[in-house]
């Protein structure tokens, strides 16, 4: 492993000290996400001191990015510790607003990040205004607003978890962001980005006759998830409950139906005007999209990035977000799919790189946290 990885314990508040250049590991994984914070997983042998350099909200840095702890287990002479990027803390705010705009949706995601959590104002519940300090995450910043060429979208939304939101409109818009490490100071950049299409050039391949660039593929498609229509349902009771179908004329075995209770939306805004007919159903639609985008056809094939490749290099010819062509004659497929997650692993044997593409089947967990 030749990349450094630079301990920092935290004083106190955002105050961070550089420990030490660590060097004892036996592996660590990054996840390199699209459209949500990165994440890693560092194994070690057990150290006298490891309990205090792992500490819950220490941190490290490692190839420009910090990152923090959330998580440290031993188990017979093993320690996993486990955590994410600085932004990872998104999953800690809410949106503390009812909040309603007409804009790109990466400009939304801007907002969400800009006032719950880099410059939050004050706040106020039924005792009280409180600091909009308190919200604040000093050790994150936010790079320029870029609407990033997408089209304006209607939309609320009111008392989710930042995270929610934000993975939920990137996921739905294909953009994402990342985060950039300061060089002095213990803080990362937010920034929003849009990948770009380099499908015609970069192909990813498991045939001997071809590319021959992608080993251990494992591919899937499966459909059992997927829903084609939202029946969504906004405010109102009975028959006077406000309804709009996103795509209603799709028929027959196409046709997959989704329920999506959208009650929370409201039909006024934070001032008590009243929003335009139009567009409260625009805004419907738009939740219903973004359900939609949760629950598609899966078609994917993934595997292990040759590294030593001389056609195409991750990091130099296609990065994570970037929309690449997919073909494998064994499994008879080809698709031009984003790179939705790069898994770095650093261990004994050097360097390896699994991408992954587009959405992989959910879990039983993300079953039980759909609404």
């Amino acid at each position: 492993m030749s990349k450094e990885l630079v301990i920092y314990q935290r004083i106190k508040d955002f105050e961070y000290e550089k420990n030490k250049v660590f060097d004892g590991m036996t592996s660590l994984i990054i996840y390199e996400n699209y459209g949500s914070c990165d994440t890693f997983e560092l194994d070690l042998p057990e150290l006298e001191n490891s309990v205090d350099l792992f500490a819950q909200n220490n941190g490290f840095k490692f190839d420009g990015v910090y990152y923090y702890v959330d998580d440290y287990d031993g188990t017979e002479g093993k320690i996993k510790v486990c955590g994410k990027s600085l932004g990872g803390k998104y999953d800690s705010r809410t949106v503390d607003r009812i909040y309603t705009a007409s804009k790109s949706p990466a400009l939304i995601v801007w907002d969400h990040f800009n006032q719950e959590m880099i410059n939050p104002p004050d706040y106020q519940d039924a005792l009280g205004t409180y600091s909009g300090k308190n919200r604040k995450l000093d050790y994150l910043s936010l790079a320029p607003a870029d609407d990033l060429g997408l089209a304006k979208i209607d939309y609320q939304d009111s008392y989710d978890y930042v995270s929610t939101q934000v993975e939920s409109l990137c996921q739905t818009y294909d953009f994402g962001f990342r985060e950039v490490g300061d060089k002095h100071t213990f803080s990362n950049q937010i920034q929003i980005y849009r990948g770009n299409d380099v499908s015609s050039w970069v192909k990813f391949s498991d045939d001997v006759d071809g590319y021959e660039n992608l080993t251990s593929t494992e591919f899937e498609h499966t459909t059992f998830d997927e829903k084609t229509s939202a029946h969504v349902f906004g405010e109102g009771d009975g028959a006077n409950r406000v309804k709009v179908i996103v795509n209603p004329n799709l028929a027959g075995l196409e046709r997959k139906e989704l329920a999506v209770d959208a009650r929370d939306l409201q039909s006024t805004d934070t001032n008590g005007a009243t929003i335009p007919a139009t567009t409260y159903r625009n805004m419907l639609i738009e939740r219903g999209k973004q359900k939609l985008a949760d629950q598609q056809e899966v078609l994917t094939l993934n595997g292990e990035f040759i590294l030593t490749s001389k056609l195409v290099k991750f990091g130099r010819d296609f990065f994570v977000g970037d929309r690449v062509k997919l073909e494998s004659k064994r499994y008879g497929v080809s698709k031009v799919a984003t790179i939705t997650q790069a898994k770095h692993t650093y261990d004994a044997t050097g360097e390896h790189i699994e991408l992954n593409y587009d959405h992989d089947t959910p879990t039983v967990f993300e079953f039980l946290g759909r609404k």
